[in-house]
């Protein structure tokens, strides 16, 4: 999608066809998915009354995984971004690759891909990010965002005022603005909260604003990482009631895309056939080399091979799964969900503007 956006600003065709547009600015509302924002009705009228195109992110359904893939146009199969939590072969240790990093030059030597922050100053075209200030030298922002100027506002209506501000300029720029409250909110509290709709509410009115005011010769697009299911404490799926943690080397991925990473030695089948027999009525459970199969992945490189997992389980019905032995008691909390296959996660809204 950013790659699109570049393109537009340089008068070049794109999967998007994306008409030429002086400055394009690109809105990732991070967690509403198309499902969410079709449930939510009324309380994201102005959103609703657009047409929005079919769009889906990759599989694993999180932010890691989709952002990392939408900033540097490159797929998780290549790019080592396989998933939210990962197991690190080589160093034996674990990675959270989304807010576990060190600092951002940890970020920026894993992902080595140019990104289309980069490649858009190469081809004399400005690049901004408009975030939280908190992201500015983060590990995650050094691997996404590298090469772009980066503008740090704590609140949603102060980061469309600036937004605004940049693409008033005359200069030709691509602006990536970035809404991370809704997903903050989804996990605390779920998609059907009052407090979550509530945000949404003043994300649509902001987005109303924000698009009445733009410049006839700037386009936006309004997107999203991935979508939020609602799980209920009494729906969540505990695998070490059969799988003993002497057996794990790891467990990440995500509440509903859980990563197995077994012990040396461990037979896979055996454990296979034990995830099977106890979650086959709401679970898949499946290996790498099924999702390159089934097409959710392709083959994979060495960089991605050495992070993926032994086995995923992939929840198909509105369940969470955990390993209580690896899984952070704030995790155990959550309300809302994601990162399996369901359309709800995968399926992602495309609304442009002023093209």
């Amino acid at each position: 999608m950013l790659i699109s956006a570049l393109s537009s600003t340089l008068g070049q065709p794109n999967s998007l066809q994306l008409a030429p547009r002086r400055s394009v600015c690109i809105i990732l509302i991070d967690g509403l998915g198309a499902s969410n924002l079709k449930q939510a009705g009324a309380h994201a009228s102005f959103l609703n009354s657009q047409q929005s195109e079919s769009a889906m992110c990759w599989f694993p359904a999180t932010t890691a995984t989709s952002i990392t893939g939408f900033a540097t146009n490159t797929a998780p199969w290549e790019n080592g971004f396989l998933g939210y939590q990962v197991f690190d072969r080589k160093t034996r240790k674990p990675m959270n690759l989304l807010s576990g990093w060190d600092n951002y030059s940890e970020g920026e030597r894993y992902q080595e891909a140019q990104t289309i922050a980069e490649l858009a100053v190469e081809s004399g075209i400005d690049f901004h990010t408009v975030a939280p200030s908190a992201y500015e030298r983060s590990g995650f922002t050094a691997a996404t965002m590298r090469g772009s100027s980066f503008h740090g506002n704590d609140d949603i209506q102060s980061r469309f005022s600036k937004a605004l501000e940049l693409l008033k300029e005359p200069r030709s720029k691509v602006v990536y603005l970035y809404i991370p409250e809704l997903d903050q909110l989804a996990h605390a509290k779920g998609v059907e909260s009052l407090a979550w709709l509530s945000s949404l509410e003043d994300v649509d009115s902001q987005i109303r604003g924000f698009l009445e005011t733009l410049p006839k010769t700037v386009g936006a697009i309004v997107t999203a990482d991935h979508g939020v299911v609602d799980v209920d404490k009494s729906n969540h799926l505990y695998v070490d009631e059969f799988l003993p943690v002497e057996s794990l080397e790891f467990v990440g991925g995500d509440t509903r895309a859980l990563f197995l990473y077994f012990k040396e030695g461990i037979d896979l089948a055996s454990q296979r056939q034990v995830l099977e027999s106890n979650l086959s009525d709401s679970c898949y459970v499946v290996s790498p080399s099924d999702l390159v199969s089934a097409g959710y992945w392709q083959a994979l490189s060495a960089k991605s091979e050495n992070v993926a997992p032994d086995l995923i389980v992939m929840a198909k019905k509105r369940v969470a799964l955990y390993h209580r032995s690896f899984a952070k008691k704030k995790s155990l909390e959550m309300v809302g969900h994601h990162g399996s296959i369901t359309n709800e996660e995968l399926a992602i809204p495309l609304i442009k503007f002023g093209f």
